[in-house]
């Protein structure tokens, strides 16, 4: 006989984000508020574009005077120099893409591309310039010192790109799969496999501090219908909160932990301390608005709120099919920013979510379809986050961050059916995690930098499940993860080389568990534009919550790299990196020999019938390519392209292709925009950008049908793994979008992005139905069209 797991098979159709949704819920009356913001539109003056910012040591964070800022992207390239305060303006811009390139005696020149902006809002950046020695290199796109050293394979995700580029949905994960070495599982969902890892080994921090999954409709593109550990529809928050954040998929240095695949390193921006500004969004996919400005004392303070609700069900009534879902989801994000002594910061923040999705059984026979459409399935999601961090320099040359979350998530489904009460299930999972860190940075002279830091997680989780009216076992967990680490870094006299070296350990009492894991970067600048670095470390991570506690424990992984850098011009960007992982510790079946691993799981199960050893393994090795060009000229492009071998060897000693191996990822991404300013304070622009994806598909497992036929549900057999090799995923998404500037007070966008606009058929996964009596095959999205408007003023 076949080894098998049951699935549920009338949820074949996964929940998507984009569901129809019922007004008569809202908690907030849209007019209402449409009219509260344009009315705050009329008190503010009129006001040409300003990009302002300060200029800080990132050793300390103190304010730097007298550096030399350069403006390109203008007619005349401009010029000015900090003040005392670190504080420097460029007003009466015109609206569009610029890049700042920033100099000053004994440090690191900085040029920061990509830098928008728009009428009616003021653009503020912080520029954290580095000593001389530290041999940084020169092209970045976001800066920031406040936080650990970040490793190679950091992915910028920013503002700017997540609102330019295609079918994105204003989702910094969905913006993180145009990159190389990064591939999303399903179309429904932002899960992201990165580097032949599964989706659910992903861990996301906000703020500097660990949290529950922050993600909308945790269900989204799963097989069995059940919630995810790190993904979801959508994220819970917009964009327009992102700053300085990033997906980290390589050798992580010392002060990131407890994962092995990669982190989501999201942190929220200040708003505007100066004026008043307004962002209202409208489209198929939802209403979005948004507020920040000063707080209490101009200058001094902000806020920055911004509240969200799904208005997706118009897709449904243009013909867009999901599965006959009615989704609703909605949200509130907040940052409170307070000037602290001595140039300190003080930040309070938190977000809050519901999403839920109602499937509603077929009464009239004739069209039903398939087994599902005999249940009524709800499933409902509840999220909060609530934190506070503190950031303060010490010295001259050091500074101290604290930073304090408490996240909460819980995931409640039900699926009844009076004709078939024997298929009914019902599961429940509440998970909630309380987080604090301490980071300490000390420059201890010119070559030498320390940073050091500790995270202390209480993590509580408890998964009911009833299916098929049999209780199942209730895994409930309780405990505690210490992470301490340290960093040092130093630099040659002649500024060529870089030595990063650091030890992290993950104290995990539950278990009795300590690891202790080295990390070390190598950094050699061969020529003034080329850069090599070498890069390696051990990692370790919890395994997957939704396991019992006899079956919990710690995987372990070494990563590896070797990545090469040119930075043919200040626009032009090319890379390589050839990067290597050994999983040494994955759950594999105990009890006989068996292809199962944990590494190929994605969402919560019961596992009947096994139990789990940690002495199972899997390789990861591949080579990622990538040119990019920074928008510069109207134009801008990223192309990329990934070799990827993923295997793994379960309890049967056998070396097979993992779920996640596709052995090639290629990714081009483009656009044009054009610009013509009808009188002065008036700019028209009309732009069109495009992403192109071609992948190996993903890896299934095949439906054993006589042994489906007679249990009456899905059997896979798994005896040789994921031996079915699905044909090649393509996709093409488009956008197309009018910006208009009114009289440099406001700034409009009329955009049409196109999902899929070629509509082709990319398979999803395979089960068997019940009421059909055969194997069906579902398939991915098809076109998916999002019209959407935004004003800011």
């Amino acid at each position: 006989m076949p080894r098998i797991f049951r699935t549920q098979t009338y949820e074949e159709e996964a929940v998507t984000f984009a569901p129809e949704s019922n007004f008569s819920n809202m908690k907030i009356d849209t007019k209402y508020a449409l009219l509260f913001f344009l009315f705050l539109a009329l008190s503010i003056s009129s006001q040409a574009q300003t990009l302002r910012g300060t200029v800080r040591d990132a050793d300390s964070g103190r304010p730097l005077a007298g550096a030399t800022l350069g403006l390109q992207g203008v007619t005349v390239p401009r010029s000015t120099v900090s003040d005392s305060a670190g504080a420097f303006v460029f007003d009466n811009l015109r609206a569009g893409y610029y890049r700042l390139e920033i100099q000053m005696e004994g440090f690191e020149k900085q040029i920061v591309a990509e830098v928008s902006v728009v009428a009616g809002k003021e653009r503020e950046l912080e520029v954290l310039l580095h000593r001389a020695a530290t041999a940084l290199p020169e092209l970045t796109v976001v800066s920031s010192a406040r936080r650990a050293p970040l490793p190679l394979g950091e992915i910028p995700l920013t503002r700017e790109q997540t609102l330019r580029f295609p079918a994105t949905f204003f989702d910094p994960a969905r913006l993180a799969m145009t990159y190389p070495g990064v591939m999303n599982n399903d179309d429904q969902a932002n899960g992201i496999s990165i580097r032949g890892n599964s989706p659910a080994f992903v861990r996301w921090h906000l703020e500097g501090t660990d949290i529950v999954n922050p993600n909308h409709l945790t269900n989204a593109g799963t097989i069995s219908d059940r919630p995810t550990a790190a993904a979801g529809g959508v994220l819970m928050f917009s964009a327009q909160l992102l700053d300085n954040s990033s997906l980290l998929t390589g050798s992580f240095p010392a002060g990131y932990g407890d994962a092995v695949a990669g982190i989501m390193d999201i942190n929220l921006r200040r708003g505007n301390n100066r004026q008043h500004e307004f962002t209202a969004q409208a489209g198929l996919i939802g209403l979005d608005f948004a507020a920040e400005g000063p707080l209490f004392e101009k200058g001094k303070n902000s806020y920055l709120i911004n509240y969200r609700y799904s208005t997706v069900g118009l897709l449904g009534q243009m013909g867009i099919s999901f599965g006959d879902e009615e989704i609703d989801f909605q949200d509130l994000s907040f940052k409170l920013n307070f000037q602290g002594k001595n140039g300190g910061e003080w930040s309070l923040f938190g977000l809050g979510g519901l999403s839920n999705n109602v499937f509603e059984r077929k009464t009239d026979s004739s069209a039903i379809e398939e087994f599902k459409d005999f249940f009524d399935i709800d499933y409902q999601s509840k999220t909060g986050v609530i934190g506070l961090s503190n950031w303060t320099p010490v010295g001259k040359n050091g500074w101290v961050k604290f930073s304090v979350a408490a996240s909460a998530q819980s995931n409640d489904r039900t699926s009844t059916s009076p004709r078939f009460s024997e298929y009914e299930s019902y599961d429940y999972v509440d998970e909630s995690r309380i987080s604090g860190s301490a980071t300490f940075s000390q420059r201890l002279s010119a070559q030498w930098r320390l940073m050091a830091g500790a995270s202390l997680t209480r993590q509580y989780f408890r998964y009911e499940s009833l299916l098929y009216t049999q209780l199942q076992e209730v895994p409930e967990h309780e405990y505690f993860v210490a992470q301490p680490w340290a960093n040092a870094t130093w630099s040659s006299r002649n500024e060529k080389t870089s030595v990063q070296a650091g030890l992290h350990s993950l104290i995990f009492p539950y278990k009795d568990r300590t690891a202790v894991e080295p990390r070390l970067t190598v950094t050699q600048q061969l020529a003034p534009k080329h850069r090599l670095a070498l890069s390696g470390g051990l990692y370790s991570a919890v395994a997957p919550l939704w396991l019992p506690e006899d079956e919990l424990d710690l995987l372990r992984a070494w990563h590896a790299g070797l990545r090469y850098t040119w930075n043919v011009t200040p626009d032009w960007t090319f890379r390589s990196e050839l990067f290597w992982q050994q999983q040494t510790e994955a759950g594999v079946d105990r009890n006989m020999s068996s292809a199962f691993s944990l590494l190929n799981e994605n969402e919560y199960r019961i596992y009947a019938q096994k139990m789990l050893v940690y002495n199972g393994s899997g390789k990861n090795r591949g080579l990622e390519i990538t040119a990019e060009r920074y928008f510069s000229g109207g134009w801008f492009a990223l192309l990329n392209t990934t070799f990827l071998k993923s295997d793994y060897r379960g309890s049967d000693g056998v070396w097979r292709p993992t779920r996640w191996e596709t052995r090639y990822v290629a990714n081009l991404t483009g656009g044009k925009e054009w610009q013509r300013d009808k009188r002065p304070g008036q700019v028209r622009a009309f732009g069109i950008n495009g992403r192109l994806t071609w992948t190996d598909g993903l890896r299934g497992l095949p439906v054993d049908a006589t042994a489906s036929a007679a249990a009456g549900y899905t059997v896979f057999d798994e005896r040789n793994g994921y031996s079915i090799a699905r044909r090649d995923y393509v996709r093409l998404d488009l956008r197309v979008y009018w910006k208009r500037s009114f009289d440099n007070r406001r700034n409009s966008t009329f955009a049409m992005d196109f999902q899929n606009a070629t509509m082709q058929e990319n398979v999803a996964y395979q089960y068997w139905d019940p009421y059909t009596q055969q194997v069906e095959t579902k398939y991915q999205l098809g076109l998916i069209p999002n019209l959407s408007w935004r004003l800011e003023f």
